[in-house]
């Protein structure tokens, strides 16, 4: 036995072995930047990285839809819509009209930028052969909704007792807007449709004054009788039994002059079918009001 262990085992102090010497590093200095230099760096880093993504993530949310600004962003609204309208759950629709007018859009840009383009677009399709007169129906049906909650047609009396509608020719003209296929859209909307197929613009006018019309519909296929389409609206407005009576005009040369609405007296036009239930459907709104 070793006399450390002898000396252990008396409890004898034992010295204890030496360790390897830490060298201790000095303090880290770290350098403190002013108050304003903190402030500017922290500004940077936020408008760098946090507000980029909150703008990122803003237009991602469903509420965030941008305003039309352009006639391409329009175009793709309207696409858009009618798209949703087709749909077999169509409630999207509504939300998308929605977000659009809580956006800043107003009423009447609703009615003349997306409601009506919408309308003509499917018309547009059925043409183009691209859906049937089925899917027309329904799209106008569900877009003639839209109209009627966004335009409050629920506070107008007796609205739907009184969707009559008259169409007619321009004075000289052989061709009307009562085309089939207009009444037929109309008829589906559940519009009551009178026509008058006499180029006569006193005959027009007669009937509107012995019947009540929401409506009456007038085309122009030529560019010589402008002034008689003019004084057959000023006719039927100076003596309708309606005296808010809807005027509403269409027809190719409709189409060619679309300064033209203005200028005869109309209140609008309607390049197809569903285009004009959706504008008969507004006009009748407004005489009732």
């Amino acid at each position: 036995m070793t006399n450390e262990q002898d000396d252990a085992e008396r409890g004898a102090y034992v010295r204890p072995q030496a360790t390897p010497e830490v060298n201790v590093l000095p303090p880290l200095e770290i350098p403190i930047d002013s108050a304003e230099a903190r402030y500017a760096r922290l500004a940077q880093i936020v408008s760098e990285h946090v507000v980029s993504r909150l703008v990122a993530l803003h237009e991602q949310l469903p509420g965030a839809v941008p305003l039309p600004a352009d006639d391409g962003d329009a175009e793709a609204h309207i696409e858009k819509l009618a798209l949703l309208l087709l749909r077999p759950e169509n409630d999207e629709a509504e939300e998308f009209v929605l977000r659009l007018r809580d956006g800043g859009l107003s009423l009447e840009h609703l009615h003349a930028e997306l409601l009506e383009p919408t309308a003509r677009h499917f018309g547009e399709l059925w043409n183009d052969d691209k859906i049937d007169f089925v899917d027309v129906t329904l799209g106008v049906a569900r877009l003639q909704r839209l109209v009627h909650a966004f335009g409050r047609l629920d506070e107008v009396p007796d609205y739907d007792a009184k969707r009559k509608v008259l169409l007619a020719c321009a004075p000289g003209e052989q061709h009307s807007l009562g085309s089939s296929i207009v009444q037929k859209s109309l008829r589906a909307a559940g519009w009551h449709v009178c026509t008058c197929a006499t180029p006569n613009m006193e005959e027009a006018a007669g009937i509107a004054a012995q019947e009540w019309f929401g409506v009456v519909g007038f085309s122009l296929s030529s560019d010589v009788h402008l002034d008689g389409l003019a004084n057959a609206i000023a006719c039927v407005r100076a003596i309708s039994m309606n005296p808010k009576v809807g005027i509403m005009v269409g027809g190719s040369a409709i189409a060619r002059h679309p300064d033209w609405v203005q200028a005869v007296g109309a209140d609008g036009t309607a390049a197809n079918g569903p285009a004009a239930v959706i504008l008969a459907k507004k006009l009748l709104a407004a005489s009732l009001l």
